[in-house]
């Protein structure tokens, strides 16, 4: 039985100065939202929670989400219907057969315009229809697209996007331990086969980022990094980077070989995460430690477009203080124009948590809530005047 909560509704006003590297005032917007909690019917079967949605996407017509079932022994797509509130079916997908997938790990889930959806490891990209049946397969490594392959000491990172017509795959490389920050970017071309790479220098700056630990028994290969890279989306022939250590904004285009960059300012967080570790430690106690220190500093979310106010909105957090050994943090909710200008940012409450999983549908951003295996998605309801 679908349950409706509704979180004793909070209105808040707030408006902004931009202050960016153009220093250009853009025109403030007057925001008032409220917040409740809506819950989503599973009827007799359970919704994949293991990975805190990580692996989903919503259909671009904003009706549905698509779960992919990471690391389950016989994984499925879930069909979250968000009008409804309900789970509607299951897609089984198979490890064996015409339209196998090599396993059930998958960390993206693209939903495509024409109603296929792809699923992306950071090694291979599966193209699927909502059927199941597999229309195309990609290896990263062992492609056949025309152009120059990547050096043998080189791979594709962990970083990805996909455009939002499918067409073009961009990812970053770097060398082939990851053991340092990224190098450049790879540019798949899913229309015309093609491949290319470019070096890129303003990347490596995130090796101040990094701390690798390395054990006695493998002296020479990292096992394990606290790190920071860049979140990427792909909007025309622009790759727009952001980090989640500084709050600024990249955009590099590869058709002119350009790059520009817009900074800001936050009233609530600090412009950067000060962070001065050791490049390497050789004890799981002392990774740990740091690990645990990292959870203090600045911490810039993805942009998230929104359709229907166009805007974009981010959401962002920094320790604000201790009570014993807890963390209490201080969740900031920011809005950019269309030029990527910020035009709004307030204080959200204060037992509101940054989900794994947020995403905008209808003018409203969806954060899931783990409520005893159940779904549920926390609600901001933007309404904007200027």
């Amino acid at each position: 039985m679908r349950r409706l909560l509704f979180a004793g509704i909070l209105f808040v006003t707030f408006s902004c100065n931009q202050k960016d590297s153009d220093k250009e005032t853009a025109r403030k917007l007057e925001i008032t939202y409220s917040l409740d909690t809506v819950f989503v019917d599973a009827g007799d079967q359970f919704i994949h929670v293991n990975w805190s949605l990580t692996s989903s996407d919503l259909s671009k017509d904003e009706k549905y989400l698509y779960n992919f079932q990471t690391g389950a022994k016989e994984p499925g797509l879930e069909i979250i219907n968000l009008e409804k509130l309900q789970l509607e079916r299951i897609i089984p997908f198979y490890l064996d057969g015409p339209n196998s997938i090599r396993h059930s790990y998958f960390n993206k889930v693209y939903a495509m315009e024409d109603g296929t959806i792809y699923l992306s490891d950071n090694y291979d990209l599966y193209h699927f229809d909502l059927e199941g049946t597999k229309l195309e397969n990609l290896n990263y490594a062992e492609h056949d697209f025309e152009g120059e392959k990547l050096p043998e000491d080189l791979r594709v990172d962990l970083n990805e996007a996909l455009s939002e017509d499918g067409k073009t795959l961009v990812a970053l490389y770097a060398d082939k331990k990851l053991e340092k920050a990224p190098l450049g970017m790879v540019i798949f071309d899913l229309e015309n086969k093609t491949f290319q790479y470019k070096p890129l220098e303003f990347i490596s700056k995130m090796e101040k980022y990094r701390t690798s630990l390395y054990l006695p028994e493998y002296p020479d290969y990292p096992m394990g990094a606290i790190l920071d890279s860049y979140l990427l989306q792909v909007k025309n022939d622009t790759l727009i980077l952001s980090t989640r250590s500084k709050n600024e904004l990249k955009f590099y285009s590869w058709k002119t070989d350009s790059l520009n960059s817009k900074t800001y300012e936050s009233q609530f967080t600090s412009q950067e995460a000060k962070i001065n570790f050791p490049k390497r430690v050789e004890s799981q106690e002392e990774y740990e430690r740091l690990a645990k220190e990292t959870k203090k500093y600045v911490k810039y979310g993805p942009l998230m477009f929104d359709k229907k106010n166009n805007l974009y909105w981010r959401l962002s957090s920094e320790m604000d203080k201790m009570v014993g050994d807890s963390l209490v943090y201080k969740t900031v909710l920011t809005a950019f124009n269309k030029e990527f200008d910020q035009v709004s940012e307030v204080l959200l409450p204060k037992d509101y948590k940054i989900a794994y999983k947020t995403f905008v549908r209808d003018g409203m951003l969806y954060s899931f809530l783990n409520v005893d295996d159940e779904v549920a998605f926390v609600r901001i309801k933007p309404s904007i005047s200027e």
